[in-house]
């Protein structure tokens, strides 16, 4: 199955790839594919559909290199991985001065080589691979078209090492599209919802998806997200099959949500951090208050607002927490005034019912609450 990737970065702007392009800094060069149509359609029974591809290469590192050939493999037969019935009326260029193009049919490729025996690759010339004509085959499928680049670093004088990158083209049935995938708003504020639009032809199925979410579209041009909280790529999917080849075009659509939701394994901030509300952090704890249990014996309650800990000294006599894993004794070790002998603090998440009792009028203790956030712990209740 060939995925095609469409990318839509604000309203409409497209940059067809084509086919799977490598990763950039995957290799020593980094590809981009473009088929023109866009995309690619099968030639029916009748007659054969002509087509092109551009090959853009081009070196992200900047250290240059040095190659003496590039190789294009382009599959020829019937099948559905195959791209081409042959390589009759094929016409191939690229854009380098001094370099030929020559078709290699029983090899199934074509190679552009310098005539100069070598020549050099660096950040800032970049080229262009033409194969204009191809004569396209009839199943419906992937083609996977391998790029072979032999290379070495320049200036020097030793062989030349071969990498193989392979990009992917979709070949549809014709009057397949999928295009203009919109959204109603690419800027966002924090759970507003977002409608996307987009053109699809019939006869395929189709997929939304973001996030972890799959969700089937095939009877919609149009879908509403709610309550979208953090930045979000949006992709929709229409799949075509005929027989037992299949494509896939793949258009996507970026969201940017105004002070969007976090979520990170591990935060390491070297400067101050302001936390609000109920967000639970490890770091800095803020709002210190002063929990007074009320007379007499007898329980009290109050629930935690905010993630946070409870600091608990005692002087004289103990005092008794639940804070959800069973009572808690806290007892003075001294008993003289003015020595906080016992200290504990208590991890409590937010929401946890907290229990405080003591049992004797004179007891002497001070329990503190540090809440993550701008949030008061509620007074005690008895």
């Amino acid at each position: 199955m060939a995925l095609v990737n469409h990318t839509v970065a604000g309203a409409s702007t497209k940059t067809p790839e084509g086919a799977e392009s490598a990763t950039v800094g995957d290799g020593e060069l980094d590809y981009t594919l473009t088929t023109v149509p866009d995309p690619l359609t099968v030639s029916p029974e009748s007659t054969v559909e002509l087509a092109d591809l551009i090959l853009v290469g081009s070196r992200i590192h900047p250290d240059p290199i040095e190659t003496n050939q590039i190789a294009v493999y382009v599959p020829i037969g019937s099948d559905a991985w195959q791209l081409v019935l042959d390589y009759t009326g094929l016409q191939s260029s690229i854009n380098l001065t001094g370099w030929t193009a020559t078709p290699d049919p029983a090899n199934e490729r074509i190679l552009f080589k310098p005539s100069t025996g070598h020549a050099t690759l660096t950040d800032k010339n970049g080229f262009s691979l033409h194969l204009d004509k191809l004569r396209i085959n009839r199943q419906v499928g992937t083609a996977p078209m391998v790029v072979a680049l032999n290379w070495r670093t320049a200036g020097s004088s030793g062989s030349f090492r071969t990498e193989e990158q392979t990009l992917s083209v979709g070949k549809f049935p014709p009057g397949f599209y999928l295009r203009n995938l919109k959204a109603d708003s690419n800027y966002i504020d924090n759970g507003d919802s977002v409608t996307l639009t987009w053109e699809r032809s019939t006869g395929a199925t189709y997929t939304l998806l973001y996030e972890d979410k799959s969700i089937d579209v095939t009877n919609y041009s149009s879908f509403t997200v709610n309550n979208v909280k953090r930045n979000t790529m949006f992709y929709v999917e229409g799949t075509a099959q005929q027989g037992t080849g299949s494509a896939t075009l793949r258009l996507s659509s970026y969201i940017t949500v105004d002070k969007p939701d976090l979520e990170a394994n591990t935060l390491d901030v070297h400067g101050e951090a302001t936390v609000r509300n109920a967000l639970s952090i490890t770091g800095t704890m803020l709002n210190r208050q002063e929990i007074t249990i009320p007379w007499p014996d007898m329980w009290s309650y109050t629930t935690a607002p905010t993630d946070g800990i409870l600091l608990v000294q005692v002087e004289t006599d103990h005092v008794i927490l639940d804070v959800g894993c069973g009572e808690v004794f806290i007892r003075s070790q001294s008993g003289l005034p003015g020595k906080w002998s016992a200290c504990t603090s208590i991890p409590v998440p937010k929401g946890q019912r907290i229990k405080l009792r003591h049992t004797q009028h004179d007891t002497k203790y001070r329990i503190d609450w540090f809440g993550f956030g701008d949030i008061e712990i509620p007074a005690p209740q008895t």
